[in-house]
């Protein structure tokens, strides 16, 4: 984190009502909005990672960062 780089822990996914796979992924929002009803995210999990687009209700983690 000295150098700059972004600590995400694996929160888990959750699915409705259900949290699955705690330390295993993790899926957080972005602050870029798509429209009123859909945002962006980033997902993760083992060795991947990618960014997609989602409805706002899906419970995502949030994690304030900072942009030096």
């Amino acid at each position: 984190e000295a150098a700059g780089a972004v600590f995400l822990p694996a929160a888990g996914c959750r699915d409705g009502s259900d949290v699955g796979s705690v330390q295993g992924c993790g899926s957080y929002w972005s602050a870029t909005e798509y429209n009123s009803n859909i945002a962006y995210s980033l997902y993760f999990y083992s060795d991947e990672a990618y960014m997609y687009s989602g409805n706002r209700y899906y419970g995502h983690s949030v994690r304030l960062v900072k942009n030096l």
